[in-house]
């Protein structure tokens, strides 16, 4: 009932940005040269715009061959009609984009959407949090510059890989490994998105997502009671508790850490080396691993690390945490500046990204995790410039990027042994460290390694371990 006068008043009074009138119909597309839009040239009828902070190219294609400006008359794009419909529709509930949910991959591709020819959409987004603290710490690791590049906050050239009787010190080139902090990534991507002046922010929660009755209709959204409409919905809906679904081929395991930001009286730390894993913890049948982000001499987050299928009490954790720091280093004089924990899906199950026409889901709903290593926030903002990519090309964010089939395989067989034989995971990633360049390690599991690589890393690992797990996966269709 979103026409009531109730309706009408609370929404527009929890909106955090005001909405701005819709380009005029029927306006000349401005033509314009090269050397005064910098971040376009021109070959046979098509603009080459680069996405900024993304590095992605995307082309738009014109049918008469002319040369626009990206953000001109939306009518220039070889986009669907239902695409530019809510920029002249006068209703405020109306929009081109909803996003169900304002986390990670909501705000990473409505930030990208504003740095693109497509700046010029109407977009909602819809979440009950404010978003206004420190929930999350993202890492991930490259070679170039990617979106949000400005708030990586440290980096780190050297990794440590500790078990027992082993301590690697590996140097990652080509690639470095990076952090970003949450609310630097929340103020950061809602400056853009406020600057932009297309995007509004309603705290409220989304109670039911309806599709659109066919290709020419509008998908519906209900949050708080009150009813939006839109051509495009975005659903990234997830709640960070343990994830069983019901498929019995598939591997249901958790990635489940407690972390504390510590600061001690003395210095502690390296600060130029990160410790990817250190395996000097009781595994007790499952896989236990602790991580540690040294911010200073004196200062870093430790993090307590399990892959399995069920959680511990909330005081195993922190006894865990204790333990580790006071035996393996040595650290008994603390003061905890911040504590983070977190649930993340491990699973070979396959997440649809239709949820209808008009619905698309993204982020951990949209089955962006890695599988075998929990990691997303790089995989989410690839996936962002593949939506933006697409809809301009083809008017329509169902795009086409899939990595080789082999990976899932990969995930599947680790996620076999780490399901069946957790305390195995010890071995398996010692000798994935020992034996392999990081280069190589990283590349498969940012699923771009050739065969050839990919061959080469499996070669190391216990492979009676992978063969039997594969049977298993083959032929019994069971976990």
């Amino acid at each position: 009932m979103s026409g009531t006068p109730q309706q009408s008043q609370r929404s527009p009074s929890r909106r955090r940005s005001l909405p701005t009138h819709s380009p005029q119909t029927g306006a000349e597309p401005i033509r314009h040269s090269p050397s005064r839009h910098p971040h376009t040239t021109h070959r046979s009828g098509i603009i080459r715009s680069r996405i900024r902070n993304t590095g992605e190219m995307v082309f738009i294609p014109f049918s008469n061959g002319a040369d626009f400006l990206p953000d001109s008359s939306c009518a220039q794009f070889r986009c669907t009609r239902i695409l530019h419909r809510a920029m002249a529709n006068h209703d405020p509930n109306t929009y081109t984009i909803i996003f169900a949910g304002g986390g990670a991959a909501a705000l990473s591709l409505a930030a990208q959407l504003v740095q693109s020819p497509l700046s010029h959409l109407r977009m909602l987004i819809l979440d009950p949090d404010p978003k206004d603290r420190n929930d999350r710490t993202w890492c991930f690791w490259s070679t170039e510059p990617v979106f949000c590049e400005s708030i990586v906050s440290h980096r780190w050239n050297h990794l440590a890989f500790v078990s027992d009787g082993t301590n690697l010190h590996l140097d990652t080139h080509p690639y470095d490994y990076r952090v970003i902090h949450s609310i630097d990534f929340y103020r950061h991507t809602h400056s853009i998105l406020e600057a932009s002046g297309r995007v509004h922010v309603v705290q409220a929660s989304v109670e039911s997502i309806t599709d659109a009755g066919n290709e020419d209709d509008m998908a519906t959204v209900i949050a708080d009671g009150v009813t939006y409409r839109a051509d495009w919905v975005f659903d990234s809906r997830w709640v960070a508790v343990a994830y069983r679904g019901t498929d019995p081929r598939c591997h249901y395991l958790q990635q489940h850490f407690l972390g504390w930001t510590i600061r001690t009286p003395d210095d502690r730390f390296t600060p130029d080396r990160a410790t990817l894993f250190d395996l000097r913890v009781p595994q007790d049948g499952v896989f236990r691993f602790v991580y540690t982000l040294p911010f200073s001499t004196r200062e870093a987050m430790v993090e307590y690390t399990l892959f399995s299928a069920d959680l511990l009490a909330p005081p195993q954790y922190r006894k865990a945490l204790e333990t580790y720091l006071s035996d393996q280093l040595g650290i008994t004089e603390y003061e905890i500046l911040d504590e983070e924990s977190c649930v993340i899906p491990m699973t070979d199950e396959s997440f649809p990204r239709a949820a209808g026409k008009k619905i698309m889901r993204i982020g951990t709903r949209g089955g962006r995790v890695k599988a075998s290593t929990g990691y997303a926030f790089l995989r989410i903002q690839q996936d962002s410039a593949a939506i933006v990519r697409s809809m301009i090309e083809r008017g329509t964010p169902f795009h086409n990027r899939r990595p080789p089939r082999r990976y899932h395989t990969f995930d599947a067989m680790l996620l076999q042994i780490l399901f069946r034989r957790g305390e195995r995971g010890k071995e398996v990633f010692t000798a994935l460290f020992t034996r392999n360049p990081v280069s190589r390690i990283f590349r498969f599991l940012d699923e771009v390694g050739t065969v050839r690589e990919n061959l080469l890393l499996m070669a190391t690992v216990p492979w009676f371990l992978f063969i039997r797990a594969w049977f298993a996966i083959r032929f019994s269709k069971r976990v």
